[in-house]
């Protein structure tokens, strides 16, 4: 039986409704962190919405990643200086340190087993925090690293996302990163402070 190369084109908004190049993947991934810090600051005390929320995010970094190495790998066979996927992943993680975590756990939600490789003995919980001085009380969502370093996911999320931008930017991506020009993020804004004139 010959193997079949992966076919290689078509329209992906046909299955995704409206993600058809990197620009709007990266859209994704800024409002999937947007709605978990939505969920984060507003309903703390909702464990299960918090946890979807943070494997949400994930996801949109797991699949921005697959987005921009096709479209990077592509432009660079195109210009003759060809590439292979695993040398641009590589690139991806040196820059979005989040990236191998969030790879992970996207991963583990969808095959419905821990594979450790991406982040071995990485780890994620939810902890209850009760009130303080600062904060209400709620849960958190903390990543364990394997240094046994944790970081507060809301804290991370912000960090991959701007990561993420800057690495968008090395590999020559020409869009701009301003979220206060999408659409959904005006409305957002809008409903706090009203209509601009």
């Amino acid at each position: 039986m010959a193997m079949r190369k992966r076919q290689v084109g078509g329209d992906p908004c046909k299955h995704t409704a409206i993600i058809g190049d990197v620009e709007t993947m990266w859209q994704k991934l800024v409002w999937d962190i947007h709605q978990f810090d939505q969920i984060q600051r507003g309903n703390p005390d909702l464990r299960e919405p918090l946890g979807f929320a943070a494997i949400n995010v994930c996801i949109a970094a797991a699949s921005l990643a697959d987005w921009t190495v096709a479209h990077v790998v592509t432009r660079r066979r195109d210009a003759g200086q060809p590439s292979t996927d695993a040398e641009v992943r590589e690139h991806i993680y040196a820059h979005v340190p989040q990236q191998a975590m969030c790879e992970a756990i996207a991963n583990t939600a969808k095959h419905a087993r821990l594979k450790g490789g991406l982040w071995p003995n990485g780890e994620v919980r939810i902890d209850w925090e009760d009130a303080s001085e600062d904060n209400p009380p709620g849960f958190i969502l903390r990543h364990v690293h394997p240094d046994g370093i944790q970081s507060i996911a809301l804290n991370a999320f912000g960090v991959l996302q701007r990561n993420w931008w800057g690495e968008l930017q090395n590999l020559g991506f020409p869009f701009s990163g301003d979220i206060g020009k999408f659409e959904w993020w005006q409305r957002h804004v809008e409903t706090i402070f009203g209509r601009r004139n």
